[in-house]
């Protein structure tokens, strides 16, 4: 994996990954908890996160169809300049608090955020895949997505507690200058501009998609998935404070937990990389189910932690690998539309999976829902590697890198495989 970073571009893609989930979960955090301060309600924070979060992800792949023939190096900082402009805003509202124009301000920060990540995912794949370091970046970049999972609501919390939640958002504010100053002065893959109109290009993107019996298999599976990986979401903390009886310290503890499972994810998916996909998504989703279906019948927080652990360890893996195949099975003029459709599954599957564990909840208990979350992603474990009966390769004969490019390795005329 060292052979990735030799490659300028891909490290500072990489620092740029980092940056923006950090400031995903510090900011997630800190105007979640603005909303409520503010609102005083629930309906508010639930839709502080409908507008930050699943709605997005049904309008973002307009966007990505409209910015993917722009050059990268002026499109990446050009959208994460304006993340940078909108926190300020943001930063600014906390003194002049109104819900609706704060909703309004979510809604945009998420479609530019979903797009920024599809456009600079395609970067990535464009730079890794000629040099078939596709599995090794993605093992890096799983890394440090874990990382900044586990470590930025730590961060944000910290941010909050000394400085308020102005003090957060002026961070983020700074974290999306960070990123835009870094990818303005890195050499990027050139667009390669396609005719039609956007709405006609985003048809042709899922015609692609369609005309792939196996890419179309992957997508509505992992689909699937996502919702009942995510069906808990909503009563992790109910689960925690009252059926364990284990209080907010035991809360932060489980998440904390679930946050160094992924981390160790990480490093299995990093070991195992170049196994075949069918046995990394199913082997991670029953993981995943063997995770659930232990914290469904914890009787301690203790016993909850091991499938908390197990539970992240295969959510890490099952979504890099996942990527990982779609990518693979994406040609380079689609690969940021089918980026950006990926992306925006990733957004608005959860929210069904959410309410869906919501209502599960309300109507029964939060051990109810974790085992329809336990039973959902053993079907899934099943199911994957039949719906995926035929190994995911990536198309035949890639363009190569020229040397003296920054985008290719320093290792002149060797061999990176």
């Amino acid at each position: 994996m060292k052979q990735c970073l030799r490659i300028p571009a891909f490290r500072r893609l990489l620092a740029a990954y980092v940056f923006n989930e950090l400031a995903w979960s510090v900011g997630t955090l800190a105007l979640s908890v603005l909303v409520y301060r503010r609102t005083g309600s629930a309906i508010g924070t639930s839709a502080f996160f409908l507008c930050s979060q699943v709605v997005p992800g049904l309008l973002a792949p307009a966007l990505v169809a409209r910015l993917d023939r722009g050059a990268p190096r002026r499109v990446l900082p050009a959208l994460y300049a304006i993340e940078c402009g909108l926190f300020g805003v943001l930063a600014w509202t906390t003194h002049h608090f109104v819900l609706i124009p704060v909703l309004a301000i979510a809604l945009a920060d998420g479609v530019v955020a979903v797009t920024a990540r599809a456009l600079a995912s395609a970067a990535r794949t464009e730079i890794l895949k000629p040099v078939d370091l596709l599995h090794e970046g993605n093992a890096v970049a799983n890394f440090g997505f874990s990382a900044a999972f586990m470590g930025g609501p730590v961060l944000g919390g910290l941010v909050v507690v000394a400085g308020g939640t102005i003090a957060a958002l002026l961070v983020n504010c700074a974290f999306f200058g960070v990123m835009a100053v870094i990818l303005a002065i890195t050499q990027l893959p050139d667009a390669k501009p396609e005719p039609g109109s956007v709405f006609a290009r985003l048809a042709e993107g899922l015609a692609q998609v369609r005309g792939d019996a196996l890419l179309s298999r992957l997508m509505v599976i992992q689909c699937l998935g996502l919702v009942f990986f995510t069906v808990t979401i909503p009563v992790e903390v109910i689960y925690a404070q009252h059926t364990l009886h284990a209080g907010a310290a035991g809360y932060g503890v489980l998440m904390g937990v679930w946050g160094g499972g992924a981390v160790a994810g990480s490093a299995i998916y990093a070991r195992w990389r170049r196994r075949p996909t069918a046995t990394l998504i199913g082997g991670s989703a029953l993981a995943l189910g063997l995770g659930f279906t232990v914290m469904a019948i914890a009787p301690s927080l203790p016993v909850a932690l091991v499938g908390a652990a197990v539970a992240g360890a295969g959510n890490s893996v099952e979504w890099v690998a996942a990527k990982t195949a779609v990518q693979e099975r994406t040609p380079d003029r689609w690969m940021a539309l089918v980026m950006g459709l990926n992306e925006s599954t990733s957004q608005v599957a959860p929210g069904v999976g959410i309410l869906l564990g919501g209502l599960i909840t309300a109507l029964t208990m939060s051990r109810v829902a974790f085992a329809t979350a336990a039973g959902g992603s053993l079907l899934f474990a099943v199911a994957a590697p039949i719906v995926l009966r035929r190994a995911v390769s990536p198309p035949a004969d890639p363009p190569p890198v020229h040397e003296e490019s920054e985008l290719a390795p320093v290792q002149r005329g060797k061999s990176l495989v």
